[in-house]
């Protein structure tokens, strides 16, 4: 492995708990934050938390929290993908040297926020319907998830197949001919973002 790759994800695993100053001003708390950074590159930093999974925003203290480069048009973000808060930043400058360490904090900041938004919005695209918004992509959904389970002689016996919305939820069932007794297969599918939350079969 790259040694700065190696470097960077040791130091970027220690943001994840929280830190013990010895010296607790401001100053010197945003200090050791900008420290555990590639502070010249935080696009490098991006890629290797995207690697993690980790799509947190990046925020700092002021007259309240703020985020560099997020408008309000991506305010969403924040509450989908939550945040990392940048201690030692305040709207109360203890000294120049704090006030610059913000500014760098402030500069970081905006490069990660802004290409962090635009990788979430390239690579995760969302259906203004959902991503199964009608019944016949329910019933494909359902077809392809019983098949390897039940078989698909046994799935393909159960058409003609259902599927109704009922709060946000397809319900999708198979059917059974007239008169013969037994289960079908079910399956409940998250309408927004195709999440099967059960599968079963009746006897």
């Amino acid at each position: 492995m790259n040694k700065t790759l190696l470097k960077t994800l040791i130091v970027l695993s220690l943001l994840n708990v929280p830190h013990v100053y010895a010296d607790d001003s401001r100053e010197a708390i945003l200090k050791k934050e900008l420290q555990l950074l590639n502070i010249e590159n935080p696009k490098q930093d991006l890629t290797v938390r995207i690697g993690r999974d980790d799509l947190r925003f990046i925020g700092l203290y002021g007259y309240t929290t703020y985020f560099p480069g997020i408008n309000e048009d991506n305010d969403s973000l924040i509450h989908q993908y939550g945040v990392l808060m940048f201690e030692g930043t305040s709207d109360f400058i203890e000294s120049e040297k704090h006030e610059e360490l913000i500014q760098k904090a402030e500069w970081y900041a905006k490069i990660y926020n802004t290409a962090l938004s635009s990788h979430i919005k390239k690579h995760n695209v969302k259906l203004q319907e959902g991503y199964v918004p009608n019944e016949e992509t329910a019933i494909k959904i359902a077809i392809a998830v019983w098949n390897p389970i039940y078989g698909e002689k046994q799935i393909e016996s159960e058409k003609p197949y259902s599927a109704v919305l009922k709060d946000g939820i397809w319900f999708v069932s198979g059917s059974l001919p007239k008169g013969w007794l037994g289960g079908v297969a079910e399956v409940e599918i998250i309408k927004e973002n195709g999440k099967i939350i059960r599968i079963s079969h009746g006897q």
